[in-house]
Formats: C-alpha cells, structure tokens, sequence
C-alpha cells in the first residue's frame, strides 16, 4: 500500500509539473504574439527646395486633378517586382496615400514652385481655373531581381485650356534608377528622386506652352 501511495504521489507531481510548463509556454506565446506586433512604416514625398518666385508670370489659375493609374497602383502598400510577371507588396512598408495622389500633390507643389502660374490648386473645387492638369501613373514600383534592385516609374501628363476646352500640350516621361541603399527606406529615397527626374524632364514644355498662350492674349 505505501509503493502504490508513493506512485501515486510522484504521478501527481509529475502531472502538475508537465501541465504548469505548458501554461508557462503558452504564456510565452501570448505573450510575444501580443508584444511582437510588426511596426507599419509610412513614406512619402518631399518635393526639393525651390527658391520662391519673385512673382507669377502670367495670372493663370491651374487645376490638378487626381491622377489616374492601374487596380495594382490604388493600394498604400509598396511594391515590388520579382519577375516579369510576378509582383508582392511590402507588408509593414506603406506610403502616407496611394501613388498617384501623392504624385497629384507633387506636381502641384512642383508647378507652384515653378512660379508660372498665379495659383495652383487640387481638383475638384469652385473656383475657376484657366487650365486643367490630368496624369496616368503607369508604374511605381521596385524591380528586385536579387542581384540588383531599382526603381521603375512612368508617367504621362495632360494640359487643357478651360476657355475652349483643348489639350494645348501633353507629355510622357519613363524613368529606372538603381536603389543605392538595399533597403525599403532606399527604394522610396530612389522613387522620390525619380519622381523629381521625371518633373524636371516634363514641366519645361508646360511652361513653354502657358507662356507662349500668355503672350498670344495680350496682343
């Protein structure tokens, strides 16, 4: 009777030993998955510094509208090619809006900058404006092919004069940039650059064509 007592005591022991180091590992579980939430990082876009205009050269009214872009494009997320056909996203790696209304305000910003127009403001509103700016973001992605990575976007702009509701001028600028620093940090630094590539490429023919109707009205 005592060795069966005894058995029976050790067994007990045993059990309750085995069953607190389960509710310990559970804990620990718990625990980390509570407290291992991943960080969301959020990017955006800083237009360069440009020195303020001393004043508009004509006393146009610009409108920008919410540029268009592909399904793939209307998400926060970043992303990223493998191969030609296969794309991901970055998870906890976002930009503050989606690509083409952070572009939107990029351009507006820009063109403001640029001191041609007397006043630049986003589309829609009820103030008139002399012309409407449109755009199509094709691509803004990383191209990651695991021996180098880059930076691909694509854009296309659209001018119209509201008086007679032409297009007086439109352009398309493709830019690929290596990523210097292999990082998503990197990939949004190298897409900022190449968004400010692109303007500097695209907006001297705007200008060219806003100055040159500005001329033409007051003959």
């Amino acid at each position: 009777m005592t060795t069966a007592i005894s058995w029976w005591n050790s067994l007990r022991v045993e059990l309750r030993t085995r069953a607190l180091c389960f509710l310990g590992l559970l804990a620990i579980g718990f625990s980390a998955a509570c407290g291992g939430v991943p960080r969301i990082y959020t990017y955006t876009l800083q237009v360069p510094a440009a020195p303020p205009p001393s004043a508009p050269r004509t006393d146009y009214v610009l409108g920008v509208e919410h540029f268009r872009s592909p399904e793939m494009l209307r998400d926060d997320r970043i992303i990223y090619y493998v191969s030609p056909t296969e794309i991901n996203f970055y998870d906890h790696h976002h930009w503050g809006a989606e690509p083409a209304a952070l572009l939107s305000e990029f351009a507006a910003q820009w063109l403001e900058a640029s001191g041609v127009f007397a006043r630049v403001r986003m589309l829609p509103g009820r103030e008139p404006v002399d012309y409407t700016l449109g755009g199509t973001l094709f691509h803004f992605e990383e191209v990651d092919t695991g021996e180098r990575s880059e930076v691909r976007l694509a854009l296309a702009l659209s001018l119209v004069r509201a008086r007679d509701h032409k297009l007086v001028w439109s352009g398309q600028q493709r830019v690929e940039a290596p990523v210097s620093e292999r990082s998503v940090a990197g990939v949004a630094s190298a897409l900022n650059a190449s968004c400010a590539q692109a303007m500097r490429a695209l907006v001297p023919g705007l200008i060219a064509q806003v100055e040159q109707d500005f001329k033409g009205s007051a003959q």
